[in-house]
């Protein structure tokens, strides 16, 4: 038998020292219990003060079937979301937050559940725009958008605060705008030539390995096999932070070339850093820690393209030109998707096929002597 649904008791606090105070009292297990919500000069409306409490009177009443017939707005939803559901894993909190915080909340935060309709929401990624307002979002990142909405709905539907997910009627398409860039192995070899160590060897690491730039930042000397050539990637850093893979297909060894083997070899032998727990590419101003891939970006590689008249070119540019050559060279398709560490290429491929090490070897192996010039 379900219990009472608790809105609880809402009070001003008058204190001794001291700012005034919100106080919000509630029974649990049969005696009174209170907490402070914040200070009067923080929270000056009583309106104000509601919305703060509003994420704990949920989960107060989380175990009450009644809960569903009760308002709720999304500013709530996000709240216990954040507390209760928001992955672990360090770059999807930062991609998460920033659009809840950027987005989602500033348009949405106000409304209840149940006034969140298909249409209203379709027509708003529609018309969404960058932060500073000076252009339309890109469909991709509407895409996320949307399925970050998504993922929080689904949490709400699994609360019993809605029947339904109103987002999974919400058509958003992720087409790019424009064909992601890649570089030709004389592209390659003149963005090298502006390279100093050991940013160029990081490049001929993301490149001929296809590896995202969280990846080549992660990477240990304990992940390299010397004696069967393969790579273990078994983590990744986002701004020094370690985080871990997108997938557990992106823990399968990858081949390396003799010729990559070799660059990397060189690399050691040049690095003050060489035990087996240090970091390949680690830092040189806090040692033993990741670099950040997102200043290597701005400080090296991007003036360096320039240098070399190649326009904008970032750390996916290298995993475009990876996939791009697999696909010149006529890969199978399995080997591909094995390659590239994706989830999946299809379900049919999937289940009935296997990519043999052999075939991974050649692929990574042609590739790897377009780009080194070998």
């Amino acid at each position: 038998m379900a219990t009472r649904y608790q809105y609880g008791n809402l009070t001003r606090r008058k204190r001794r020292k001291g700012p005034d105070v919100w106080q919000f009292r509630w029974y649990e297990n049969g005696k009174m219990t209170s907490v402070l919500i914040g200070t009067i000069a923080k929270l000056p409306r009583k309106a104000d003060a509601e919305r703060a409490v509003e994420s704990l009177r949920m989960r107060i009443n989380k175990r009450n079937s009644q809960q569903a017939f009760h308002s709720v707005t999304v500013n709530a939803l996000v709240d216990r979301y954040k507390q209760e559901e928001l992955s672990e894993r360090h770059s999807t909190r930062v991609s998460y937050l920033s659009n809840l915080d950027g987005h989602i909340l500033p348009r949405w935060g106000t409304t209840f559940l149940e006034e969140v309709y298909p249409m209203d929401v379709e027509d708003w990624l529609r018309n969404l725009k960058t932060l500073d307002g000076k252009k339309p979002l890109a469909p991709k990142t509407k895409g996320n958008i949307r399925q970050i909405m998504h993922v929080v709905f689904e949490s709400a539907r699994r609360w019993r605060l809605i029947d339904s997910n109103p987002v999974e009627l919400v058509r958003q398409g992720t087409q790019r705008q424009s064909i992601p860039r890649f570089l030709t192995p004389d592209q390659f070899q003149k963005l090298l030539d502006e390279l100093g160590e050991p940013y160029r060897t990081m490049v001929v690491v993301a490149a001929c390995l296809g590896l995202r730039a969280s990846e080549v930042m992660g990477l240990q000397w304990r992940d390299i096999n010397w004696e069967d050539l393969t790579l273990m990637v078994e983590q990744g850093s986002v701004g020094a932070r370690l985080t871990k893979l997108k997938n557990e297909v992106s823990k399968k060894p990858v081949p390396l070339d003799p010729d990559l083997a070799t660059e990397l070899l060189n690399h050691r032998k040049r690095s003050i850093q060489t035990q087996p727990t240090d970091f390949i590419f680690g830092s040189e101003v806090n040692m033993g820690k990741p670099r950040w891939q997102d200043s290597i970006r701005e400080d090296h590689i991007k003036p360096a393209a320039l240098r070399a008249n190649l326009g904008k070119v970032g750390w996916h540019t290298f995993r475009h030109t990876y996939s791009t050559l697999l696909r010149a060279y006529g890969t199978d398709i399995k080997v591909q998707q094995e390659l590239m560490r994706h989830a999946d290429a299809s379900t049919t491929l999937n289940i009935y096929s296997q990519a043999v090490t052999e075939q991974k070897r050649e692929a990574v192996s042609k590739v790897a002597r377009a780009l080194l010039d070998k």
